[in-house]
């Protein structure tokens, strides 16, 4: 019973150390490690696409494209504490989204086969340079870990932090993620809380497969630029929030043609269509309505021509679902964790009810 006991407090004593000291860890560059859910695997490894290669984005779409947005470092560690040191192109300072959703860092680690959030890294105010600890005082058990990356900040670097004699390895090279999402600043993840709450992340653990996020907040109006990004990225289903940004007009203008130049690169690749959010600034606004209707007629004509002559275009009525209780909206606007929770379910139910999408979510379990 003594040795139990000494035993105890040797841990005890152990973890406490971890927590208060932590100059000692051993950081290990996360650039190294496995990358998930890139969208395109050529090109800076923190960045989601190499930018260069569209010389029409304007300078909006390219600085979102330089982020990281959605995509995360996954690796292997017996560590007992979990740290990182990340340092981002500019400083934090925007009142328009939660810090660690903007710069931050957020942890999850693989328990029974399934995802379970750990711990977020907390960006400091007015700085580039950030550090934090995720997670601590954890079992020395080997882990799965899935470190989801800012959603509104480029990141120049970032280094991963364990115990000095623990083990920290990559889960494998650049994977390809088979579901690939486009979209608006509900796709990007404004108003979220943390990287890891956007409904794309969200929806990927539901599912259980990787989805990279094409997120561009404000900017995706079904430019001819959105679709040529789409042409060069691979996967197996598409799914795309392109009704939330542009206006009627665009929408009846656009829509056919970037339809068009996806289907010559992907000819037969199911192609999801999301009916956007119904926002709640409407409740009261008679002019935001009327904008707001009509913008929905347009996308419910325009999407109903292209189905008829192609079976692999589907439209999710509603898609961007947030509920009917009017509870979920930060801004008017936006949505809430909550609100991009209930999307995501919504997305999740739609696609396993449908065989044919159902299907490419099994095959893309095996592989």
């Amino acid at each position: 019973m003594k040795k139990v006991l000494a035993l105890l407090v040797l841990v005890s004593v152990s973890l406490h150390a971890w927590s208060e000291g932590r100059k000692d860890l051993r950081y290990v560059d996360a650039s190294t490690l496995e990358i998930v859910n890139k969208p395109q695997p050529d090109g800076p490894r923190l960045q989601r696409v190499d930018t260069d290669k569209y010389p029409d984005l304007t300078p909006t779409v390219r600085k979102y494209y330089k982020m990281p947005t959605g995509m995360a470092v996954s690796f292997k560690t017996n560590s007992p504490v979990i740290s990182a040191k990340w340092q981002t192109d500019k400083e934090h300072r925007s009142n328009s989204w939660h810090p660690i959703a903007e710069a931050g860092l957020d942890l999850y680690i693989k328990k029974d086969g399934k995802w379970l959030w750990a711990g977020v890294g907390r960006p400091k105010y007015k700085s580039t340079k950030h550090n934090d600890t995720l997670v601590n005082n954890m079992d020395t058990t080997m882990k799965e870990c899935m470190l989801y990356l800012p959603c509104f900040m480029v990141l120049d670097s970032i280094s991963v932090g364990v115990a000095p004699d623990a083990m920290i390895e990559s889960c494998g090279e650049i994977k390809r993620a088979p579901i690939v999402a486009m979209g608006s600043s509900y796709t990007h993840g404004t108003s979220t809380c943390r990287p890891g709450m956007t409904w794309a992340a969200q929806l990927s653990r539901i599912l259980g497969v990787d989805i990279a996020n094409y997120g561009t907040g404000g900017q995706q109006k079904m430019e001819q630029f959105f679709a040529e990004v789409i042409c060069d990225t691979d996967a197996d289903m598409f799914i795309f929030d392109c009704f939330s940004n542009p206006n009627a007009g665009q929408i009846r203008e656009r829509f056919a043609d970037f339809v068009k130049t996806v289907r010559k690169k992907h000819p037969k690749t199911p192609l999801i269509f999301l009916e956007t959010v119904k926002r709640e600034v409407t409740n009261f606004d008679l002019d935001r309505r009327k904008y707001e209707a009509d913008k929905a007629q347009a996308a419910r004509e325009e999407i109903a021509k292209v189905m008829k002559r192609d079976k692999n275009i589907y439209f999710f009525q509603p898609g961007l679902y947030t509920g009917t209780d009017h509870e979920t909206s930060v801004d008017g606007t936006h949505p809430s964790d909550n609100g991009y929770q209930r999307a995501a379910i919504n997305i999740a139910e739609k696609i396993n009810a449908t065989p044919s999408l159902s299907k490419i979510i099994d095959n893309a379990k095996k592989k």
